[in-house]
């Protein structure tokens, strides 16, 4: 059984109870407080000026005596009603008055609609609120408190093998080298075949925690020939900082900002940690929101103006550095300029394909104990992947 060191993250958006199943995750009594760098609290870590001004949505406050029982299956029910809708064909007609409500990361996918001018003359009203992380996201379909969110591929995997009916409408691929992993200034270790006997902090039930998984399986190890340590992503950089772990996963902008401050005192990226993520993104809705008619017709509109703006985005990478990271995120525009040549050129994925990359993910995390086996498969609504193909080609 590996050990998983408990540290107690500065913030943390998790949902305790279904993200952790007996076995090789079983958390330690061990806590520990670690607190940032002087000066290295991450902008991405912060609320943006935007989501100050906009308030979270308010079913989440009445939901906290409830989130920990909604942590369970049963947000599965009405499954036979979901199945129904999904072999019926999208209606695509959108009643007035009808509102979808976004559940965003980080003001994203508002950032990026608007940017690309996809958020012009909608035929409904959008209601926004801004998460930090995929579960949270998932919490906020559990708490009936959103009809579609933007998330990576860990939680789509982690909400289907806990029980948590969701449905993927909109894939974008996105670099899967994305993930890197980081060590201590003290750190010894060189490639990911030096990991065996490290403490390595992660992200859990993020695309993180399978990068970590993945990392080990190319170096030969298991989980138990280390110790995990779960902790919020923002907080990893002070871990490895203070030497409490000796490897952590980052992305940008957390790998300059820790590159700059600790690669002179001999922090590292370890050598073979290309490729530990499949890269994917999703666009997802709990299938309550598809057997909706109103929503349904909203959501396959939504799903198309989403596949033309990661288009453009494509082609007009300057333009977003500083619409998003520099206006937005309030970052520079050379931080900006390395998350975007970190995240690779977005491309639209057909659902074949995204469900055989999704599936390895979901295997790895099996293969370590972390989940029952899945099939993702089961998570697409196969609907929308004509819809995203017809709007990228009238984006061409």
């Amino acid at each position: 059984m590996s050990a998983v060191l408990g540290l107690a993250p500065r913030s943390s958006f998790w949902c305790i109870g279904p993200w952790r199943r007996a076995g090789p995750y079983t958390r330690s009594p061990l806590a520990l407080t670690i607190g940032p760098p002087a000066g290295f609290l991450p902008e991405s870590s912060m609320p943006s000026a935007a989501s100050l001004r906009r308030p979270l949505i308010p079913v989440l406050a009445a939901a906290g005596a409830l989130s920990l029982a909604a942590c369970s299956s049963s947000a599965s029910g009405g499954a036979p009603r979901d199945a129904q809708a999904a072999s019926k064909p999208l209606p695509s007609s959108v009643p007035v008055g009808t509102t979808l409500r976004i559940a965003d990361q980080n003001n994203l996918l508002e950032t990026i609609l608007h940017a690309a001018g996809q958020d012009q003359n909608t035929p409904y009203k959008v209601a926004y609120s801004s998460f930090q992380g995929g579960p949270a996201v998932l919490e906020a379909f559990r708490a009936d408190a959103a009809d579609v969110g933007f998330v990576s591929d860990a939680p789509v995997v982690f909400a289907q093998a806990h029980g948590q009916a969701i449905k993927v409408i909109g894939a974008v691929q996105n670099s899967p080298n994305a993930t890197h992993l980081w060590t201590s200034p003290s750190s010894t270790a060189k490639s990911v075949a030096d990991l065996k006997g490290k403490k390595i902090a992660y992200a859990d039930g993020t695309t993180f925690h399978p990068a970590v998984l993945n990392a080990l399986k190319k170096a030969g190890l298991k989980p138990s020939d280390v110790t995990l340590v779960p902790l919020g992503p923002a907080d990893i950089p002070a871990a490895l900082a203070s030497g409490q772990v000796d490897v952590g996963t980052l992305t940008e902008p957390l790998v300059t900002k820790y590159s700059t401050a600790y690669a002179s005192k001999g922090a590292h990226e370890v050598t073979g940690d290309d490729g530990l993520t499949s890269g994917l993104q999703f666009l997802f809705v709990p299938p309550k929101a598809l057997a909706d008619p109103a929503k349904a017709a909203a959501l396959a509109d939504l799903a198309a103006r989403f596949t033309k703006a990661e288009l453009w985005l494509a082609q007009h990478k300057d333009a977003w550095v500083q619409d998003y990271y520099v206006k937005v995120q309030k970052l520079s525009a050379s931080i900006g300029q390395a998350v975007v040549a970190n995240n690779g050129t977005p491309s639209i994925p057909d659902f074949t394909t995204s469900i055989s990359e999704l599936q390895k993910i979901a295997d790895v995390l099996t293969e370590a104990g972390a989940i029952k086996k899945v099939n993702v498969a089961d998570d697409f609504d196969m609907r929308f992947d004509a819809v995203q193909h017809n709007a990228a080609t009238a984006a061409q």
